[in-house]
This record gives structure tokens, C-alpha cells and sequence, in this order.
């Protein structure tokens, strides 16, 4: 009796062994199947995300895509930070206005993919459009237009041109001193090695409280720029234009103005003096300029004023407190583009032979970093000595 039910137990083991291995088999096969199904979109989302460009990238490519050059695409001028959000300004010039709305779809449509949205805003003077893409701690504001050549022709009554007077030529051989200032460095860094590789006697004014203040400022420091303190201060228009964090307003209490001060310079390391962001009206009213020089002059730096206003106070002030001081005579890049730049170093290079000297300001932009990177080197031959800004105190 015992023989039989040994082999009824192996018999069951053996049925049992093998639907084991039917079952592992069945498994095997479906796992086979949902790979194969699979492998597809899975590749397909693992080669986008490794392709993913950033939004500052993505948004540059589709402009360029729409049929904006460089030259018409002004990036992170300026970054803000409003309410915890870095806001990073953005203006771009197109052909036309069917490149221009091709655009603001493409835009609204990666807003999608990233998630959020492409809010319109109310256009501001030469504007055609305005965007606002909120990414959390970022966002970018798109000041979308067109450039000249694709704005309407106004139809004028010809006038008559008067016969312009001959401009006065400098001396044979005459030279002048030329000292260049750039501002709004702290931004970002991408641009820093380049502004580091320039002539040392190129100084950086850099923004206080932004990501890369300081380290824009030791960075450039080390390669021998003069690191300036670009100290915001209030416009005529404020809050319509905001100067950003830290910056000086007429309405502070000396106080706090003080402070201010003192907390910006505290933030950006290595500087050797002050000029103005904005400013138009702090640098027009004595009593403010008074506390801030007074606290410049503390420390023993210098000033320079940027000159937004006519009606600026800011060199008296600075005198009277005993600081060295100099004035912005000419901007090179108010138009941001390599003809304009260029023109406007050969009207720093003309006045710099026929005045002696000359303090000219531009900005931490590709554009005028590139045409500097080209220019600088020929500055000498062409009559017009570069030295650091302090060299043209008084």
C-alpha cells in the first residue's frame, strides 16, 4: 500500500513543477510584450528629457526661429526681484508682425508643456506685445515688438535740410584719456569670463542682492577690473519703473537711507566706488544725496554719476562731502545693436582727443561685450589712452 501513494506524491509534484514553470513562462511572455509595447514611448521621453532645453534657451531658439537676430533679442535687461520672483526681462524685435504672433503661439504653446502660462499684459510705448511666463521662483517678462523697418512709414512733408556746420576735427596727434564703466553685472555669469578677459582697465558696476553679485564681483576682481557698486536708486516714474532691491528712495528717513546704503555695499565685496542705477529723481534731491555720500565718503570710495537727469545734484553733493567724483559723458549702448555701439565709441574716441578725458558707460550685455572684444585693442592707435575709471576723479 505504501507504493501506491509514493507514486500518486511524485506524479502531483511533477504536475505541480510544471505548472510552475507554464506560469513563469506566461509571466516571461507578458513581460516580453509590455517591453516591446513600451520601449517605444519610453526612448521617446527619455531622449526629450535629455534633450529638454532650459526656458531661456527655448525661448531664445524660437525667436531666432521666427526670424529674430541677435541683435534684436535683449536678454535679462534687467532681472528683478519682485515679491520673491526673480522676474527676468526680455525685449525682442521682429521682422513682422505675422513673425511676431507666430511667436506668442509658439510661446503659449510651451507654456503649456511647461506646465503654466503665458499671461498678456498691457503693451508699454514702442511694445507691441507683452508676455509674462511665471516658472515659481522665475519668471519672464517678453516685451515683444518690431523693428524699425517693419513699422508703417509715416508720410512727412519733405522740410528742407539745413546745411550742417563742419564738426571740428581733434589736433594731429592729439590723445585724450578714456576710462568705460560696465553696469548691471550680477545677473548671471554666463557672460563674466568674457567681461573678465577684457582690458583690466574696464571696470564692473555690479547690482546688489541678485544671484551673482558676489560672485561677479570676486570673479572679475581677480583678473584686475575695478568692481563698482551699481546702487539703485529711485526714477521719476517709480514704482512704474523699479530700480530693484535695495535701492535708495526720496521717501526713506535718513536712517534708513543710511542703511540702504550700507547694506549694498555690505553685499557686493572688493568695490572701489559707486555710480547710480536709475535715479532721476534721488540724484536731483540734495537731502538724499547728502546721506549717501556721507556714507560713500565714510569708507573712503568714489561716485560717479550716471547722469540720468538734468537736474542732478549728485556732484555737488559728492564734493561737498569730500569724495572723488566724475560723470558719465556718453552711453555706448542705449541701442543695442553693433553699428550703434561702434558709433558711439567713435564719439567717445572723438571726444575723449578733443576734451582730454572721458568716462563712458555701457552695460554687461553680449552684445557690446562682443563689439568691445573687437574694438578695445585699437583704441590706442586710434588716439584714445583706457584707464581705470578712478583715474579720472577729481
Amino acid at each position: 500500500m505504501a507504493r501506491p501513494r509514493r507514486k500518486r506524491g511524485g506524479a502531483e509534484t511533477v504536475s505541480v513543477g510544471r505548472l510552475l514553470l507554464i506560469l513563469a513562462l506566461v509571466l516571461v511572455g507578458l513581460g516580453v510584450v509590455f517591453w516591446l509595447v513600451l520601449r517605444g514611448p519610453m526612448r521617446a521621453r527619455l531622449i526629450d528629457s535629455k534633450a529638454a532645453a532650459s526656458p531661456e534657451q527655448r525661448i531664445r531658439e524660437l525667436a531666432v526661429r521666427r526670424g529674430a537676430s541677435d541683435d534684436a533679442i535683449r536678454a535679462d535687461d534687467p532681472i528683478r526681484k519682485i515679491d520673491g520672483v526673480f522676474v527676468r526681462t526680455w525685449y525682442i524685435d521682429f521682422v513682422d508682425v505675422t513673425s511676431l504672433e507666430g511667436f506668442v503661439a509658439d510661446i503659449e504653446a510651451e507654456a503649456e508643456r511647461w506646465q503654466t502660462s503665458a499671461e498678456a499684459r498691457s503693451p508699454e510705448g514702442r511694445e507691441a506685445r507683452r508676455l509674462r511666463v511665471g516658472l515659481g521662483v522665475e519668471a519672464f517678462d517678453l516685451r515683444l515688438g518690431l523693428i524699425p523697418a517693419a513699422r508703417p512709414a509715416r508720410i512727412d512733408t519733405p522740410t528742407p535740410v539745413p546745411t550742417a556746420t563742419p564738426r571740428p576735427q581733434p589736433p594731429r596727434g592729439a590723445r585724450g584719456r578714456l576710462a568705460i564703466l560696465l553696469d548691471d553685472g550680477g545677473q548671471s555669469m554666463e557672460l563674466v569670463p568674457r567681461v573678465a578677459a577684457l582690458d583690466p582697465a574696464v571696470g564692473v558696476s555690479i547690482l546688489p542682492f541678485l544671484p551673482y553679485s558676489a560672485e561677479t564681483a570676486a570673479r572679475v576682481s581677480q583678473t584686475g577690473h575695478q568692481v563698482w557698486l551699481h546702487l539703485p536708486m529711485e526714477p521719476t516714474d517709480y514704482p512704474a519703473s523699479d530700480p530693484g532691491p535695495g535701492a535708495v528712495l526720496v521717501s526713506m528717513s535718513e536712517a534708513d537711507i543710511r542703511a540702504t546704503v550700507r547694506s549694498a555695499l555690505g553685499n557686493v565685496p572688493h568695490v572701489v566706488g559707486v555710480n547710480n542705477h536709475m535715479g532721476s529723481k534721488a540724484t536731483a534731491d540734495l537731502r538724499t544725496m547728502t546721506w549717501v555720500m556721507q556714507e560713500i565718503s565714510s569708507r573712503g570710495l568714489a561716485f560717479i554719476d550716471s547722469r540720468t537727469t538734468v537736474n542732478t545734484v549728485a556732484e555737488d553733493a559728492a564734493r561737498a562731502q569730500g569724495v572723488s567724483v566724475g560723470r558719465r559723458h556718453v552711453f555706448l549702448d542705449n541701442v543695442r545693436t553693433r553699428s550703434a555701439i561702434r558709433a558711439q565709441i567713435d564719439e567717445a574716441v572723438y571726444r575723449c582727443r578733443m576734451e582730454g578725458e572721458l568716462i563712458a558707460i555701457g552695460h554687461v550685455d553680449p552684445t557690446t561685450v562682443a563689439v568691445l572684444e573687437t574694438e578695445l585693442p585699437g583704441l590706442a592707435r586710434r588716439g584714445a589712452d583706457l584707464v581705470p575709471p578712478t583715474d579720472l576723479l577729481r
